[in-house]
């Protein structure tokens, strides 16, 4: 079930929210410590569309009650004989409340500091206070801090919801939909949320797939919570939803890669979509990698199969893709030829990168995939950064030139691909380091992005910086008469690549471009 959380100062629009939740939910949390002014719990009552939980929370569980300790256990006692269907105790004063029959007791214990170690041992001890339901709240920013709430949602002795403060709880919602939890939370909208990172409800049902998880559903993990991984998690479910596969995402925090992995063997992910900070991270966990991945040392796809981790790097082949379909067709938006298909033939048509010149801004694991695919598919290749030892270690790893940021607009190129929009890495102290030093996520603070003054007509430009949308760069660049790459194109490339792999079928591109057209529907042009 999904449950919308109602947080809402205002009698008036907490009635009006009453009606627009009841439409999309099918339990409504009814934030009582919200209220301005005391709540009539029967005109609340006598309003409701669908089943209550009424919730009164103290300041130290991240409420807003004002008054005594004695008013609010007073008001929630009122709830239980007033017998909504659920009322919400909190664990340390769970025997001042006792049963009453018609109303359900959801026993929960919150700690917005941390998930604490004996988290277990509460949870017990909750069992003892003849709960309906236990609820547990603590903070999840990382895999390691959600594990003991995973741990208890595989194996409930009661009805167990769990809710992770942070993005990264969005594991735990999809997760408890797996594994039988009674419901999750939800905000009626964006900027109503009851707690941070609490998705929309429009995210659980069209983004997540919430209802259509089942105990027999197959996960596929992605790694990270920016908008890009949002929409992946998008265009991925709607292709199984098209292909009628019992698989959707789940949203992933990375934190240590060794209890990562431990968490990808206990939830029998079926693959992993990695996010770009943690393509090398996670390079040491396929037991065998494609030729691609291999030379950027980057893995962007894991994929389970025949008991064994395998690892892709398909950004440097969908990328490549569009790039080449760009310089057929004129445009990043018309005409592409899916990534997979590229003829290795050896008319121009077949490699339009084929001894042009390609200057790549950046040296993270975006660049260093785009570097390796480009020099395979003939473009004549130059890497450009500030971090002169990182580029120069990987221009020499792929036989091309490297010239410092600066000279990027003095060295004659047709074609610009800008992978870090500092073209530049982390700041290396010390002794000169291997390339391996600088791996990851590549952002430098004071440095400054490529600019756009000296572009001109006819150049075609690629920007990856602002994926999934258009980045302002790419934006000067059309209005310039550039060609340009469409971002959506290079994400369309992509997911049709990771289905291919992951569920062994094609997806339609239509359907993927229009997925991505729906996620992105308030881009312009």
């Amino acid at each position: 079930m999904i449950c919308i959380s109602i947080n809402q100062e205002s009698r008036r629009l907490a009635l009006a929210d009453m009606v627009n939740a009841g439409r999309q939910c099918d339990l409504i949390e009814i934030r009582l410590d919200r209220f301005a002014k005391p709540a009539d719990v029967a005109e609340l009552l006598t309003a409701k569309q669908k089943p209550v939980i009424m919730t009164c929370r103290r300041s130290q569980d991240g409420g807003h009650f004002s008054g005594s300790e004695e008013e609010r256990l007073a008001l929630l006692r009122h709830c239980i004989i007033s017998k909504v269907e659920y009322v919400e105790i909190e664990l340390d004063v769970a025997d001042q409340i006792r049963p009453f029959p018609g109303a359900k007791r959801v026993i929960s214990y919150t700690n917005l500091r941390e998930t604490p170690a004996d988290l277990h041992e509460i949870y017990e001890e909750a069992r003892t206070k003849n709960p309906d339901v236990i609820k547990l709240m603590t903070l999840a920013r990382t895999p390691e801090e959600a594990w003991p709430l995973v741990q208890i949602l595989a194996k409930p002795a009661l009805p167990t919801v769990a809710v992770g403060l942070g993005k990264p709880g969005l594991m735990l919602s999809v997760l408890g939909k797996k594994m039988g939890s009674p419901w999750t939370y939800a905000a009626l909208e964006r900027g109503m949320e009851a707690y941070p990172g609490e998705p929309t409800v429009h995210a659980l049902q069209s983004v997540y797939h919430y209802p259509a998880i089942e105990r027999n559903t197959r996960l596929i993990g992605v790694t990270g919570f920016t908008e890009l991984e949002y929409v992946t998690v998008g265009v991925l479910n709607a292709a199984m939803l098209q292909l009628d596969i019992s698989a959707r995402c789940l949203p992933l925090g990375v934190g240590n890669s060794r209890l990562f992995r431990k968490v990808m063997e206990a939830v029998h992910l079926a693959a992993v979509v990695v996010d770009e900070p943690n393509r090398h991270a996670l390079l040491d966990i396929p037991a065998e990698l494609d030729s691609a991945a291999r030379q950027c040392e980057a893995v962007d796809l894991l994929l389970s199969h025949d008991q064994k981790w395998h690892g892709y790097n398909l950004l440097c082949r969908a990328a490549v893709a569009a790039l080449e379909a760009a310089l057929r067709n004129g445009s990043g938006s018309e005409g592409n030829v899916r990534a997979r298909g590229v003829s290795d033939g050896s008319t121009p048509s077949d490699k339009p990168l084929e001894g042009r010149t390609v200057m790549v801004v950046g040296v993270n694991a975006t660049a260093r995939a785009l570097a390796y695919g480009i020099k395979k598919r003939g473009g004549a290749l130059i890497i450009a950064s500030h971090h002169r030892q990182a580029a120069h270690a990987l221009a020499h790893q792929l036989d091309c030139r490297f010239v410092q940021f600066e000279a990027l607009y003095t060295t004659m190129h047709e074609i610009i691909v800008i992978c870090d929009e500092q073209g530049a890495a982390h700041e290396v102290s010390g002794p000169a380091q291997p390339l391996t030093t600088v791996r990851g996520s590549l952002s430098s603070p004071a440095r400054q992005p490529v600019h756009s003054g000296y572009l001109r007509s006819g150049m075609t430009v690629m920007d990856l910086t602002g994926l999934p949308r258009k980045s302002q760069f790419l934006r000067e660049a059309q209005s310039r008469d550039c060609r340009i790459v469409e971002p959506r194109e290079v994400l369309a490339e992509l997911a049709l690549l990771q289905i291919h792999l992951i569920a062994g079928q094609e997806c339609p591109r239509e359907k993927l471009q229009k997925a991505l057209a729906e996620l992105l529907e308030d881009e312009e042009g």
